[in-house]
């Protein structure tokens, strides 16, 4: 029978842990300078190792309740918008945006929101909804043209032109929507009684619109009525 004490054993099992096994990293065929660097910074490699494997673990089950909640708020929006009669249908809808406020499912649940109120004539209640989510939405997003867009258009309704002008002026900067924001400025100076502007914008949209022209710059091509109306304005102010 081994005499050592278990004292001492265990001391030995300690000390090959804290400087790593010579024959593996041999085995490896390590550089001698890489060997001896691992034996003396052991701890500190497995405290960095520890912690990427924390890390890792952390982001897999993070995803995993995105991607749950995503499921969950889609879910819930779609019963939400389902539902017909008005009041069950707000309720609904505003608890998917209290309910899952940083998913697509509470800010479209909000847009509906605001689209609720301007099928009910709430202009005022609608623009400011869908101004508070503009705000909030950034520049790379897909939906900010098209709350540009949603807002001037109310703003115009409300006869407050002034605002529809500066959401349509902000509408210019977005590829593709330049069209759009000259016709809606045109439509905003011509209402406003400011003829020279109006003639300034629609031409810019004329010129903007030539057959030919959209495709090569990439910008969606609009229909020929569209730029008959256009171009009929035109031709009213100049007359």
């Amino acid at each position: 029978m081994d005499s050592k004490p278990k004292h001492i054993f265990n001391v030995t099992l300690q000390e090959q842990a804290a400087v790593g096994t010579p024959g593996v990293l041999d085995q490896l065929h390590l550089p001698p300078a890489l060997i001896t660097f691992l034996q003396k910074n052991q701890r500190k490699i497995w405290q960095i190792v520890i912690v990427a494997a924390v890390a890792v673990t952390v982001v897999s089950l993070y995803s995993s309740w995105r991607e749950h909640t995503l499921n969950k708020a889609a879910a819930a929006y779609d019963q939400a918008v389902e539902i017909a009669a008005a009041p069950q249908k707000r309720a609904a809808l505003q608890k998917v945006a209290d309910d899952y406020g940083s998913t697509p499912s509470a800010l479209w649940s909000r847009i509906t929101l605001a689209h609720l109120d301007q099928q009910e004539g709430k202009t005022k209640e609608a623009i400011a909804k869908l101004t508070v989510l503009e705000a909030e939405v950034s520049a790379k997003n897909a939906l900010k043209p098209l709350l540009l867009i949603n807002i001037g258009g109310l703003h115009e309704q409300d006869k407050q032109f002034d605002k529809a002008e500066a959401a349509y002026q902000q509408l210019k900067g977005f590829k593709g929507f330049e069209p759009m924001a000259l016709d809606s400025l045109g439509r905003v100076y011509e209402a406003t009684g400011s003829k020279d502007k109006a003639v300034q914008m629609y031409q810019q949209y004329m010129g903007l619109t030539e057959l030919g022209k959209e495709k090569k710059e990439g910008a969606p091509v609009h229909s020929f009525p569209e730029r008959e109306l256009v171009q009929a304005s035109l031709n009213r102010l100049l007359k």
